[in-house]
């Protein structure tokens, strides 16, 4: 029988990607928090005596992702001589023909899974299975009849998918019956963005770990990684926070006295969570009032926290308008009132905006957004008449 064996679940670190809610001075302190995790999660494999790192899913943004990059991280894993790293491809940096995972050379302990499930049986008495995607959009159920071999070894699997009847186009999720008949032991997830608790369907425990990292107000509260003890018939993990900083979004009335507002805001902050936490204050009122306190009582916070961003409850423009006013001026229509090119493209996309329910679809149009603004604004002159 296999004995017990010590584990860390992580996922969703998407090095290089250029998503980060929040003004654009914000991103460079962002990038190296990611980084700042990730040094923790090599740390805890270390003081922890980690067997298996299970990544499970989006360790890059392969749209954006560097070869130094890679091989940063490719290097960071063979300094774990005493962990074993499992890694599945997500739908980020699925294991396509110009795949990140083929910009290095990875060590002796790392194992990347390609498409359909395989598994890898260790000298611990442990059986690892796992699928990567093989491309963006994935085509073939995980676990359609699947059970494991049962063995006598301890049985782990690694997939980046949801469970439950969920409508994604780029993934296909897994039932709970289906994971209740797999004979696994622990099933390590990782495409939610906020980690799950640890469940169990059958004999079987499974959990999501979440993004390792927040990287938008959608996804507010504490970001991490799983780790601890796994063997036949109990499974014991702890939620350990790793995330350098969460996203926080308050909304307050506004008040005759702004003096009064801002020490409200102070009273339900610590020092500590103003200088760490990331914070969106949205105002609420009469637009007239609104409009003229948010200027004002973002530079009074500004000295106060050290990421804030002050916006109207109410009316507030979308990014895409934002955006207009920043690249190609203030004008949205032409001489003859029509609306130019700019202002008909921000209008498509909020409309998409607006009827999102998925985050990850969120970002992707919010990229697509500013891709899209950033190609009209060069050399673009404001007249267009």
């Amino acid at each position: 029988m296999a004995s017990v064996v010590r584990v860390l679940h992580c996922a969703g670190f998407r090095f290089d990607s250029p998503s980060w809610e929040g003004p654009e001075e914000w991103v460079t302190q962002r990038n190296q928090d990611l980084w700042q995790t990730f040094e923790g999660v090599l740390s805890l494999c270390l003081s922890e005596k980690i067997d298996f790192l299970l990544l499970a899913g989006n360790l890059f943004e392969q749209e954006y992702v560097r070869k130094e990059t890679v091989e940063r991280v490719a290097k960071s894993f063979a300094k774990l001589e005493g962990t074993k790293v499992f890694i599945v491809p997500g739908e980020r940096d699925p294991l396509v023909t110009t795949s990140a995972y083929r910009l290095a050379v990875w060590p002796s302990n790392v194992h990347i899974f390609s498409g359909g499930l395989s598994s890898v049986k260790t000298s611990l008495n442990v059986t690892v299975y796992g699928a990567g995607c093989t491309s963006y959009c994935q085509e073939e159920p995980f676990l359609d009849d699947f059970q494991t071999s049962r063995d006598g070894t301890l049985q782990l699997m690694l997939l980046h998918t949801e469970v439950g009847s969920v409508k994604n186009k780029s993934l296909i999720s897994i039932l709970p019956e289906q994971i209740a008949a797999s004979g696994l032991d622990y099933l390590a997830l990782g495409h939610r963005d906020v980690w799950s608790e640890v469940r169990q369907e059958g004999e079987t425990y499974w959990a999501d770990c979440g993004s390792s990292e927040a990287r938008s107000f959608r996804e507010s509260g504490p970001h991490g990684v799983l780790l601890g003890e796994i063997e036949k018939g109990s499974v014991r993990l702890e939620f350990r926070e790793l995330g350098q900083r969460r996203y926080i979004e308050k909304t307050l009335a506004i008040e005759p006295d702004m003096a009064g507002l801002v020490e409200k805001l102070l009273a339900e902050t610590s020092t500590q969570e103003r200088q760490k936490n990331i914070f969106r204050l949205k105002l609420a009122g009469s637009l007239e009032d609104v409009e003229a306190a948010v200027p004002a009582l973002q530079n009074v916070l500004e000295g106060k926290f050290r990421y804030i961003e002050v916006l109207p409850s109410e009316g507030r423009p979308s990014q895409a308008e934002q955006d207009i006013v920043n690249k190609v001026g203030r004008k949205t229509t032409n001489g003859y009132g029509f609306p130019i090119l700019t202002q008909l493209f921000a209008d498509k996309i909020k409309e998409r905006l607006d009827v999102l329910e998925s985050s990850e679809d969120y970002e992707h149009w919010e990229l697509v957004q500013r891709i899209g603004l950033a190609a009209l604004g060069q050399g673009r002159e404001d007249d267009e008449d």
